[in-house]
């Protein structure tokens, strides 16, 4: 098949994050598999128009990247897509489109006069992250602050992410909350909707060697993500202060990650709080084994966090929110513990229950690891992406 791929960044671009990533893994996973694939993304900071890397083609679009009267404006992302697809669809006709959220309206408001096929992937929903902003804070300061985004995410959830969902012809999910959250929202048929997790190479996991870890030596707890008010990370912070026996590792980057250091210093916590700052993949993936619990706090209606996923593969318990799409993850009592939510007593209390009953650790690692092992891996997302595009 010939693909052609919408999405608003690329980790060929500064600052990408998860959705960027997990497009290179099934661009490049697909590529490999014989299939054709070309990336349609805004130019933003980059200067150069293509690039090719590890059997996938990039076309870098200058464009502005407004959603307001979008469609009246020439340069706009949603002008300017739409006109390069085009110039390389006649070229040579793409089998079939994949949008990135919602990054492909151009063309799916187009899809009739093209004749096209279309699959859009959705990592989250517009009232999910509206959601967000309710639960990341509170009181009237608060809620003044973020009255534009609140009044952007009205005006998407009616408008954009609507015509989005309903212009595809197939819809994949990245968890069942999502796929719930999208049916409710947009009203659209679940027949429509595939669940699709998203995977990883096992191999590129190191794996934990509990039978190496002392019995005395502290538990590392470990974060990785941005480091943002939406994580639940000061709640963390503060929640590790009175639990002794342990060392919490935060890696990532982000607007609080000062403030979280502060925090740190003066809850005299420096000697059992290491930041790392953003380091690359590969090296947080090693960092998994050299740890022993993974923690995510968050305040977020998730897709599917990566990072448990990751966790999972090298071996490790989890402690999350049940929240999103973690519970696709997360087993309660299996393979981790889930929490109601991300308070800083209820992250106590989980943390020191499972620290009581050390000797399970061991075992709720490797329950992960079948888990992952069964359900997210990438040959599974590959495999099941070849399916969805067929038809």
């Amino acid at each position: 098949m010939r693909l052609a791929v919408f999405i608003k960044a690329t980790t060929l671009h500064k600052d990408f994050g998860g959705l960027e990533t997990q497009n290179k893994t099934l661009c490049e996973g697909l590529a490999g598999l014989g299939h054709r694939v070309v990336v349609f993304t805004p130019a933003r900071e980059l200067t150069k128009a293509s690039e090719e890397e590890s059997g996938v083609s990039y076309r870098f679009i200058p464009c502005t990247y407004r959603m307001l009267l979008a469609s009246v404006d020439p340069a706009n992302w949603y002008t300017r897509s739409y006109a390069t697809f085009l110039q390389e669809h006649h070229k040579e006709a793409f089998d079939v489109v994949v949008s990135q959220s919602s990054a492909g309206i151009g063309v799916i408001k187009r899809k009739k006069s093209l004749g096209v096929k279309i699959v859009g992937i959705a990592h989250g929903t517009i009232g999910g992250e509206i959601q967000t902003v309710l639960n990341s804070g509170t009181g009237l300061p608060y809620l003044v602050k973020h009255i534009p985004a609140l009044a952007y995410g009205a005006v998407n959830f009616f408008g954009r992410q609507r015509d989005y969902i309903h212009g595809c012809d197939k819809i994949a999910a990245v968890s069942t909350a999502v796929k719930a959250s999208l049916t409710n929202e947009t009203y659209c048929d679940q027949a429509k909707v595939t669940v699709i997790h998203n995977g990883l190479d096992p191999t590129a996991v190191p794996q934990k060697d509990w039978a190496a870890k002392p019995d005395k030596e502290p538990i590392k707890i470990m974060y990785t993500g941005r480091i943002e008010e939406s994580k639940g990370l000061k709640e963390l912070v503060l929640a590790c202060q009175g639990i002794p026996g342990i060392f919490l590792n935060i890696i990532g980057d982000g607007p609080i990650l000062e403030d979280l250091k502060r925090l740190s210093r003066d809850l005299k916590m420096s000697q059992k709080t290491l930041f790392y700052g953003r380091l690359p993949h590969k090296k947080v993936l090693e960092l998994y084994a050299c740890c022993d619990l993974f923690v995510l706090p968050t305040k977020r209606l998730e897709g599917l966090p990566m990072t448990l996923v990751e966790a999972s593969f090298a071996g490790l318990p989890v402690i999350a929110t049940d929240i999103g799409g973690n519970k696709d993850v997360v087993e309660n009592g299996i393979n981790g513990i889930l929490i109601k939510d991300g308070r800083m007593e209820t992250i106590t209390k989980a943390i020191t229950d499972l620290l009581a009953n050390r000797a399970s650790m061991p075992q709720m690692g490797m329950n992960g690891k079948i888990k992952a092992d069964k359900y997210f891996t990438l040959n599974k997302m590959l495999s099941d992406y070849e399916k969805l595009c067929t038809f």
